[in-house]
């Protein structure tokens, strides 16, 4: 069989996603059927010769990408050659198939997804660029098409945000299915609650806790930065909600179905408490700013998941 590489398991995840084994191979020999027979044998005769000699799969799709009778038969060659090259490996050793996709699938790699969504491949360069990539606001940027679908709901994001009551950040959320809004959520406190900046006054267990801390002025200042809690950290003191999980909270307390939506968000990888939810209220997909998170559970969540993710598409 060929020697398995990263182009075999770029193909494998581009085409059929996190499908098993198993499952990939009805789908091909489905496609296989819809073809002609002749067609079949002569790229599997192409895979033998491209294995005997000890080549990769990269050698099989040149190989073939060269060869008119196949280019006239299939307008998806790239698929057409990827069936062909997962047929024959999986009669020829399909435990060490296995195997191979098995190690592959054990941890997801958010970045390289992304990369291949992006870029079409995921090597150690389109990674880089993925991790580059990050934004609070992208009002300013010149786009080629500003009307893009991404760029409208970012820019909702990014008002919704502005009207958070949160002394440290702005962030929105917009629930959206089939291309149409179902929900909107900003970070800030719950309703009705007082803004984090007046918790020194009336909360006096806060108070005997953290007021040493307190200086001349603490109008329209985070409480956490007051106290000098790095970024990311002293969370439990802060009063707030997230965007994502008010944009959920909001369409409950609507009864407004969440599941099979998308949340685009002016931020990055979404917390613990809101990947959770995001999991749970059946959310298919989270467009995003930037590959990042506030803590390393939330990423833990997001790559044992299967919701998809992605970045805005002006930002790449």
């Amino acid at each position: 069989m060929f020697k398995l590489d990263q182009d075999f398991y770029d193909a494998y995840f581009k085409y059929y996603g996190k499908l098993s084994p198993f499952e990939v191979i009805a789908e091909v020999n489905k496609h296989m059927a819809e073809r002609q027979g002749f067609t079949v044998i002569n790229a599997i005769n192409v895979a033998k010769t491209t294995a005997t000699i000890g080549g990769t799969y990269l050698d099989f799709y040149m190989e073939m990408a060269k060869r008119s009778s196949f280019r006239r038969e299939d307008i998806n060659l790239d698929m057409y050659i990827f069936d062909i090259a997962f047929l024959y490996m999986h009669q020829t050793d399909s435990k060490a198939l296995e195997s191979f996709l098995d190690v592959r699938f054990t941890i997801r790699d958010v970045y390289a997804e992304i990369a291949q969504q992006s870029y079409g491949c995921s090597d150690e360069a389109s990674i880089e660029k993925i991790k580059r990539i990050t934004t609070e606001h992208a009002g300013d940027i010149q786009l080629p098409n500003p009307t893009s679908r991404d760029r409208w709901f970012y820019d909702l994001a990014v008002t919704v945000g502005t009207y958070s009551k949160c002394h440290s950040r702005k962030i929105g959320a917009v629930l959206v299915r089939d291309s149409s809004i179902i929900s909107t959520g900003y970070n800030g406190p719950p309703r009705g609650v007082p803004t984090c900046d007046q918790r020194w006054f009336i909360d006096k267990r806060f108070y005997k806790k953290y007021g040493q801390h307190i200086g001349k002025d603490t109008k329209g200042v985070c409480p956490r930065r007051i106290i000098g809690f790095p970024s990311g950290q002293g969370l439990e003191v802060c009063p707030a909600g997230h965007a994502e999980r008010n944009a959920l909270i909001n369409a409950a307390r609507l009864g407004v179905e969440t599941n099979n939506t998308k949340l685009y968000m002016s931020c990055g990888i979404p917390c613990t408490p809101c990947m959770v939810e995001i999991i749970n209220a059946g959310i298919e997909e989270i467009i995003c700013c930037k590959v990042e998170s506030y803590d390393e559970t939330g990423i833990y969540l997001l790559e044992n998941s299967d919701i998809k993710v992605r970045l805005f598409d002006f930002l790449l």
